[in-house]
């Protein structure tokens, strides 16, 4: 009896030049946070997946040259925008967006520091007119370790290069070049388009016949669709990072403290990192957008590959990567450093037993911002409440995001797709992001 061919084996991730030591050194900051946040939060090893994806903040103090990470996040999936009428579930657990929902209750908490004791925390300072602002001389980069999902992912409309190893920048510095103007010659086949991560139950699962001719032509991304405005549908990792690149990563709360909109200076890649198409998706399709109250703008952050790895476990050549355990984790810094695992499937604790409500939620948003506020009324979360209390934190934040979604230019939608911006469905929170036919 002839014994099976052994499989074919290789590395999870091949060996890549980076842009700069800078990138590998803010790489290196959040691989070592992961990795302590595991520890904190007492995860059974077993249940730690081999393939995963992290995401994480990191802030540079130029003046010192040091490197802290405030928050990260692990994680490859969604339950879409399903009704959650007590704001308790995550709907969306992949890692950049549980990154930045960590990063969100570290500005809350350090920013309020500030504003309440006249105390510098750890990225934001009182100037002499009493308003909160970004210390001088602290910049926020966002580190990932796989291009993001969606339009990051499409290798279409640009050719992508080798990026060459610039040891000229030495150990604290980002590229400056201008990103290169981008061709707008395909809009038609989604080039600027939105997309909507699609829930599989397996890996198994049929793609749609007319995505997987998308697909095959190079036009979309695996596991994503075009957005249809759809009530239950969550914008891929790709599209929320453009928007944040110009609304800012603070969230509409808050904007109640910071004065100016928080931007990363830098962006670092580990796997799949192609500059061109990073930069198309990232924010040159947004490139020129303005408010009218001209605080929010799209900005151009600086794109990095590293060279350090984060998977280091070989792989099955056929198979490839694999993304199936449910397992997401989501950590920042705050009075005190907090982890929380999550089964990001559900959008609740992994331990089944923990019928607590995660402190990156809505519904913990919500109070935690009323408890910082000082708000006693003991008005209960919901989805309209949560809605007014945002708008209410900065009606320009609302404003700008409507606009930025109803441009006819910002976003336009492959042929045949009504887009983000012509959703039909109001929300849940009882309100529409934009007017539109009912």
């Amino acid at each position: 009896m002839s014994t099976p061919d052994p499989k074919r084996r290789r590395l999870a991730e091949r060996p890549r030049a980076g842009t700069c030591e800078f990138a590998d050194r803010i790489a290196r900051c959040a691989i070592h946070a992961h990795q302590s946040a595991l520890r904190s939060a007492n995860v059974d090893k077993a249940l730690v997946p081999l393939r995963t994806v992290l995401a994480a903040f990191v802030l540079h103090d130029e003046l010192r040259d040091e490197l802290t990470c405030v928050a990260l996040g692990v994680g490859t999936k969604t339950s879409g925008r399903m009704r959650n009428d007590d704001g308790k579930r995550l709907c969306d657990c992949h890692a950049e967006v549980m990154a930045r929902r960590g990063f969100k209750r570290f500005v809350l908490e350090d920013a309020a520091h500030a504003a309440a004791g006249g105390l510098d925390g750890k990225m934001f300072e009182v100037n002499e007119e009493k308003t909160v602002k970004q210390r001088n001389g602290v910049s926020l980069h966002l580190y990932v370790s796989s291009a993001p999902c969606g339009n990051a992912c499409v290798r279409r409309w640009a050719k992508g290069k080798r990026p060459r190893r610039r040891e000229e920048l030495g150990t604290s510095k980002t590229p400056s070049e201008s990103h290169e103007k981008l061709s707008r010659s395909a809009v038609d086949s989604g080039q600027v388009g939105l997309c909507v991560k699609v829930i599989k139950t397996s890996k198994d699962e049929v793609v749609d016949a007319h995505l997987a001719r998308m697909i095959e032509k190079g036009e979309l991304a695996v596991g994503t669709a075009p957005a249809c405005g759809l009530s239950d549908e969550s914008l891929t990792c790709s599209d929320k990072l453009c928007v944040w690149n110009i609304v800012g990563y603070q969230g509409a709360l808050g904007r109640a403290y910071v004065r100016d909109p928080v931007y990363v200076k830098s962006i670092t890649v580990g796997r799949k990192f192609s500059e061109p198409h990073l930069a198309r998706a990232m924010c040159c399709r947004a490139h020129g957008f303005r408010s009218a109250c001209g605080v929010f703008e799209t900005t151009h952050p600086a794109l990095m590959e590293t060279a350090v790895v984060f998977d280091n476990v070989p792989m099955d050549v056929d198979e490839g990567a694999v993304f199936e355990n449910p397992f997401a984790l989501v950590w920042y810094t705050g009075n005190d450093d907090i982890s929380e695992v999550l089964n990001g499937k559900t959008g609740t604790f992994l331990d089944e037993a923990n019928d607590s409500t995660p402190s990156t939620s809505r519904a913990a948003l919500f109070k935690r911002f009323k408890e910082l506020r000082g708000d006693a009324s003991g008005e209960p979360f919901s989805p309209k409440e949560y809605a007014k209390m945002k708008r209410e934190a900065d009606p320009r934040y609302n404003e700008a995001k409507t606009s930025l979604f109803k441009h006819p230019r910002m976003f336009e939608p492959r042929r045949g797709c009504v887009g983000w911006h012509e959703k039909r469905h109001l929300r849940w929170s009882g309100y529409k992001r934009i007017e539109s036919i009912e």
